[in-house]
């Protein structure tokens, strides 16, 4: 989008620019700086708050082809949303300079992702005759570290952590050379300055970490020391033993998914028990040993963002990466990485920290984790300061494109653009209970924070204050009002009552699948009346149920509630998220009182879904006749059975989520979640194995008819939205949605009877895209009749 007045276009006179987008850490001043070197054109260039500011004096058709190059020749990490040039007046320059920064005013402001090492630093790395050959934190003005070591806006050396570290002279050299392709790089260093590898070993595992000054005089020979301590690194990686790793956005451990003891030595430290480590693969070429992998996963998996892709892998003889169909597999992102694994690979990098606390950032920390856990053998550390912890991003590729699973490093801070009109006040939306982000907006700019993981304990709750904080202040955000979540026990609802009262701020509660759908709404840019199918495993319904297999009539802000899955009387709330044997003996119970159908004919039950009933009562008793008998002779079933007779800690629920467990343990195939989704999971990979070996399994084969059904459930009750509603557009969210056999399926069903269905892309379709959802729907109810002083 560009503004202009007009200019003269054969008399000279003086034009400010100013460009909005990601144009801060991404060498967008030395470009502009270059490129009026090479075009003859005198001015200055500075970053302005969030801003790039130009200022230049020439004829406006030399003006007008400088706008031009500069939009075409860009670079890469850069995007410019927005220019706007005006008159001001005349000025002479004598040559073309970067000026220095300041804060600005308070216009929108955006500040780049961590950046990958680029193509050009990583052939450098490799190169005897570069003077940063193997140094370990090589980059340049197009990579590198950026949101994990700002200290505030404008993105200068002075206002990140690479402030501790002066610059030698050949670096300085380089930063002040216009021609340089490290002119202006903020994060540049060398063998000779800059942060510097330091280790250490369980002979010195009480004391405190090395300082900066201590580092530097105890090391003269910086290439020496880096190669032996990443030579000792991988020694004790290959003989089994688990390191801390400081990376760009927090601590790793490290293993060797090859070793089972090693794997079950850092399962004890995580206290992780059974959930898939991602593994960091040092090639392409390697991980097309191990995995099947497309074009568009391999652009991805390339990308700056260096994300965490889902894969799905070969027959290999490896535990570990047999937990699984998929390997979540990813590149390394900087150069410490790569030298470590040209020693070992692949390698396990998780993130440091105990399951479902914060990821591990400071150095005493680590230092803390290393002391307490005899099972770590070492610490491979650096002295620059992480100002914001970043766990990977996860994606998938879902019908041919990219689809963010958890939103973090390489994609946080970058705001979406959300269309809802044209006046909006700054909203803070406060997200869900579990894999939690929230939301700030600043006109149509929507920023979504760094994944959280679930809001239960007291340390994530203070991690998610101070980010909030943090974020205000760098992008000069003050909420005017705050939305959240209805579930009256979710940390994030009472967090935003409180805020909301402190700051005598209005407030809107949202229903969990109403924001799941305008989620997608928003991303898609959708108006118009969208059917919302919204899957998932448990949200807090109006009416006091547990929601969670839902359809909805989504238009702007509003919805309305035409179908969902018949509520069962589900035993133990939210017990039965992880028990899923408990959800199975729930639907035995439904199923037994005449609340399931008892036909095997499932053209019945689609026959019954035309009739549009408001509860939707899907035919699964084969699946119970399968597995009925075991179930019920199991511990405790009796009790359970009982509790359900008697209404005796039961919620009533309309959840898929606690549908596709019930199912998995109904078929045997798995009775409960040692983490988060593992019983669908593990339902979706039998349903896989029939896909390609029909007949062979009983068991698979009944998984996979179940996903049929389910999607011609969906298609079948679509059909009848449209024919009662008019309504063609379709939103599929929710966490059952990652399912790819139920999700592929869907979108091809719906597409060949005409249906134009969306899904979530740049947020995930769990409740990490939640806080999207509902500042979508606080800006569009604020814009058609009010902000509402509560809703709840």
């Amino acid at each position: 989008m560009r503004e202009s007045t007009t200019i003269t276009m054969n008399k000279k006179e003086t034009v400010k620019i100013k460009l909005w987008g990601i144009v801060q850490g991404v060498g967008f001043r030395p470009y502009v700086a270059k490129m009026a070197d090479a075009l003859g054109m005198k001015g200055e260039v500075l970053n302005i708050g969030g801003l790039v500011e130009i200022t230049l004096t020439d004829t406006g058709e030399r003006i007008s082809r400088f706008i031009s190059t500069l939009m075409t020749n860009k670079p890469d990490p850069s995007e410019i949303v927005h220019i706007k040039q005006f008159s001001i007046p005349y000025r002479e320059f004598n040559s073309f300079t970067i000026v220095t920064s300041h804060d600005g005013d308070d216009e929108t402001a955006m500040i780049p992702s961590d950046l990958a090492i680029c193509p050009s630093c990583l052939e450098e790395l490799y190169d005897k005759n570069n003077p940063r050959f193997m140094h370990p934190f090589i980059s340049c003005m197009i990579c590198g570290p950026r949101y994990t070591i700002i200290d505030k806006i404008p993105y200068d050396r002075d206002n990140t952590s690479m402030v501790d570290f002066s610059m030698c002279g050949f670096c300085r050299g380089e930063y002040t050379d216009l021609h340089d392709r490290r002119f202006h790089a903020q994060t540049i260093s060398c063998h000779s300055c800059g942060p510097q590898l330091l280790w250490k070993g369980v002979e010195d595992k009480a004391g405190a970490l090395h300082s900066n000054i201590q580092a530097k005089e105890m090391y003269q020979d910086n290439l020496q020391h880096d190669k032996a301590l990443l030579d000792e690194a991988s020694s004790i990686l290959k003989s089994g033993g688990i390191l801390l790793f400081k990376s760009v956005g927090g601590y790793n451990l490290v293993a060797d998914p090859l070793n089972e003891a090693a794997v079950a030595k850092l399962r004890k430290i995580k206290r992780r028990a059974a959930k898939p480590f991602a593994v960091m693969f040092r090639s392409m070429d390697e991980i097309e040993e191990y995995c099947y992998i497309n074009e568009v996963e391999k652009k991805l998996m390339e990308s700056s963002a260096r994300p965490i892709i889902l894969l799905e892998h070969k027959e290999l003889p490896y535990v570990e990466l047999n937990k699984s169909r998929y390997i979540g597999s990813f590149l390394p992102s900087f150069a410490a990485q790569y030298l470590l694994l040209d020693r070992i690979s692949p390698l396990i990098f998780t993130s440091a920290n105990l399951s479902d606390m914060p990821m591990i950032k400071d150095d005493d920390e680590a230092l803390a984790l290393f002391e307490c856990s005899p099972e770590i053998d070492g610490i491979l550390y650096n002295q620059r300061q992480i100002r914001v912890r970043a766990d990977d991003s996860v994606g998938r590729v879902i019908d041919g494109q990219p689809q963010m699973i958890r939103r973090s490093k390489g994609y946080s801070p970058v705001p979406l653009y959300v269309e809802a009109g044209s006046s909006k006040p700054s909203i803070l939306a406060t997200g869900g209970q579990l894999k939690n982000s929230f939301a700030l907006t600043k006109g149509p700019f929507l920023y979504m924070s760094q994944f959280f993981g679930d809001m239960y304990t007291v340390e994530n709750q203070s991690l998610y204050r101070e980010n909030l904080r943090r974020m205000k202040k760098i992008f000069k955000i003050r909420p005017q009002a705050v939305v959240c979540d209805l579930h009256p026990l979710y940390f994030t609802t009472s967090f935003a009552q409180g805020y909301a009262k402190a700051n005598n701020l209005p407030i809107l509660g949202v229903q969990h699948h109403h924001a799941h759908v305008a989620s997608v709404m928003a991303e898609n840019n959708l108006t118009g009346k969208v059917i919302g199918v919204s899957f998932d495993g448990t949200g807090y319904g109006t009416d006091g149920c547990i929601w969670g297999g839902e359809f909805l009539l989504c238009e702007g802000g509003n919805y309305e509630r035409i179908a969902h899955l018949k509520y069962v009387d589900m035993i133990g709330g939210d017990s039965s998220v992880k028990d899923a044997a408990r959800s199975a003996l729930s639907y035995i119970h439904a199923y037994d009182n005449g609340y399931l159908p008892h036909t095997c004919n499932l053209a019945s039950a689609y026959a019954e879904a035309l009739d549009y009933p408001a509860e939707i009562a899907l035919d699964i008793s084969p699946i119970i006749q399968y597995g009925r008998d075991s179930l019920m002779s199991g511990a405790n079933a009796q009790l359970v059975y009982k509790a359900l007779d008697n209404k005796i800690n039961t919620v009533k629920s309309s959840s898929m989520g606690r549908l596709f467990d019930g199912v998995s343990a109904l078929l045997g195939i798995k009775t409960y979640n040692d983490y988060e989704g593992q019983c669908a999971i593990k339902l979706e990979d039998a349903a896989a194995f029939a896909a390609r070996h029909p007949g062979e399994s009983r068991q698979c084969d009944l998984a996979l008819n179940f996903h049929n059904q389910v999607i011609d459930m969906i298609v079948t009750k679509c059909q009848r939205a449209r024919r009662d509603h008019g309504a063609n557009q379709v939103a599929l969210t929710g966490g059952t949605f990652q399912n790819k056999i139920l999700m592929e399926g869907v979108l091809q069903k719906l597409r060949i009877d005409g249906f134009e269905p969306y899904y979530n892309i740049s947020v995930s379709p769990n409740d990490g895209g939640i806080a999207l959802g509902q500042a979508y729907i606080a800006m569009h109810l604020n814009m058609i009749k009010g902000f509402p002083t509560s809703i709840l």
